[in-house]
């Protein structure tokens, strides 16, 4: 076992590619400083889980820092519910991690001054002490630390800073963001979103309510003009080149040595150990054109070996896309139209493209990109976890997941788990012979050349909610074309898995 793991924790998303990024290119940048054994990545919204990143660790003490602005609902309740089950997964295990959480990275003293550095960049060559400043933040009712933290760090701008004024706007709260004119009498106001990633708040709302886009799908000019006056609107302040240096500075304050080298590895050593046997194993005894795992293909001898999409399998490589292992992960976000693909396992992979000449630490680094997590799960084989028991500790807007019925629980398998690489291990509530459990393959994780999931994915779960709170049978598709709609957004008729739940349910309408 190592030493010392880093786990950076964000939200992640269905249906905003970009929400992730700020997440891996932090993490990335920390790797390049090589003090931590391994440092993973974790979301919400996307793979791997909160709960199944700790079976991916082999460190004594992983710390947890997570990537939101404020103490809130996920910092206060999902993290540590989520984390604690991974732990108890573990537990008794020679790999299992002492787990130690820190503050969120949106609340450190060190992000008013990214703040104020990004204020300073977009203002170009307009003096501070002759512009306003205007943090922005979403604001609720239902979480009042939401709004502290925004006025925490206007607070300490007003007190570091020359910004000739500093305040406080919201997107659900007063002052609200449209009145950002009302609030400041300067000229020019350099406007910086306090949220971690750019999606639609930060890309379309909040422009909008600036007054600075018409039509947000075109973007705004920056500066902006407003009644004579200029708006300086940065992107989110969690993309800042700075928030690494912030994330490992709530690891030290809880402990972290950054003094120290590392040598980090993608996959937990003992299961790439142990993948890293079968793959050789079943490339000496089997076909020689190569080993399919999901919608993966390897071939090589042992030394080397080459990664491409199993569709690819007879194509020379000339005619495929060489890609940099790198940047990899950040390619398979996308299906061959460009569409951000909502769930890891999805069958949208990519396809067209070759990684040659990887050894085996690379290589496992690559599968892994396209399945987080499911390395580690296949060479452990844990005990499945049913549909009803992940429904029944869902809490907020997901609270209700457990009114599914069967029906619709083994229609909706059938639409998002029918479109699957991974293999399904859980069933709806550990009987194998209820409604929803047809095509569950129960068989060792070593035999199959699929990988497994153990339990139902967060899509799965987003995707129960939808069909909970829409009359689907009513529900008729419009007649545009489903590539308009992103296979992350469940809110639209046309989304291909409301379709596919309607086709599944025996509703859906010819009419195309």
């Amino acid at each position: 076992m190592t030493e010392q793991a880093l786990i950076v924790a964000a939200h992640g998303s269905h249906r905003n590619a970009d929400s992730a990024i700020p997440t891996l290119d932090h993490a990335d940048a920390i790797r390049e400083r090589g003090c931590f054994d391994q440092v993973r990545t974790a979301f919400w919204k996307e793979a791997p889980s909160f709960r199944s990143v700790v079976r991916t660790v082999d460190a004594e003490r992983a710390y947890v820092v997570p990537l939101f602005v404020s103490e809130g609902y996920f910092v206060d309740q999902v993290l540590p519910r989520e984390f604690g089950l991974g732990v108890a997964d573990v537990t008794g295990e020679p790999t299992e991690p002492e787990l130690i959480y820190t503050d969120p990275v949106g609340t450190h003293p060190e992000m008013t001054d990214v703040i104020a550095a990004r204020a300073r960049r977009r203002l170009d060559d307009v003096p501070e002490s002759d512009a306003a400043l205007a943090v922005v933040g979403h604001g609720t009712e239902r979480n009042p630390n939401s709004a502290e933290a925004v006025y925490d760090h206007v607070d300490a701008l007003e007190a570091r800073t020359d910004f000739a004024e500093v305040g406080a706007l919201f997107m659900d709260e007063s002052p609200y963001v449209s009145a950002v004119l009302d609030r400041f009498a300067a000229d020019d106001v350099a406007v910086v979103p306090l949220f971690v990633a750019d999606g639609f708040h930060t890309r379309d709302e909040i422009p909008e309510l600036l007054g600075i886009a018409d039509d947000p799908r075109s973007g705004y000019p920056v500066p902006g003009e407003r009644d004579g006056r200029r708006i300086w609107y940065a992107s989110a302040v969690g993309t800042d080149s700075l928030v690494p240096e912030v994330i490992l500075e709530r690891a030290a304050e809880a402990g972290a040595d950054l003094d120290r080298d590392a040598g980090e590895t993608a996959v937990r050593p003992d299961a790439a150990e142990a993948f890293r046997s079968w793959i050789d194993r079943s490339l000496a005894e089997g076909d020689t054109r190569g080993q399919e795992w999901g919608d993966l293909l390897v071939t090589g001898d042992g030394d080397t070996y080459e990664l491409r999409h199993r569709a690819d399998r007879d194509a020379d490589r000339g005619a495929l896309t060489e890609r940099d292992p790198d940047t990899f992960g950040r390619f398979v976000r996308s299906d061959d139209d460009g569409r951000f693909r909502p769930f890891g396992g999805e069958r949208s992979l990519p396809t067209g493209w070759v990684l040659p000449d990887l050894g085996p630490e690379n290589l496992l680094a690559a599968i892994a990109a396209v399945y987080p997590g499911a390395i580690e799960t296949w060479a452990d084989d844990p005990d499945p976890v049913p549909f009803r028991e992940v429904a029944a500790r869902q809490t907020g807007i997901y609270a209700g997941v457990s009114d599914l019925s069967d029906g619709a629980l083994d229609d909706l398998t059938t639409a998002v788990c029918g479109n699957c690489a991974r293999r399904r291990k859980w069933t709806e509530n550990g009987d194998p012979d209820s409604v929803a459990d047809r095509g569950v393959d129960e068989s060792p994780a070593s035999d199959g050349t699929e990988p497994p999931c153990r339990e139902p994915c967060s899509f799965l779960i987003a995707a129960a909610r939808e069909i909970l709170e829409t009359d689907h049978a009513g529900e008729q598709r419009s007649d545009h074309p489903d590539a308009d709609v992103p296979p992350g957004d469940l809110t639209d008729p046309d989304n291909r898995y409301r379709v596919r739940y309607r086709r599944a349910r025996g509703t859906e309408s010819t009419r195309h």
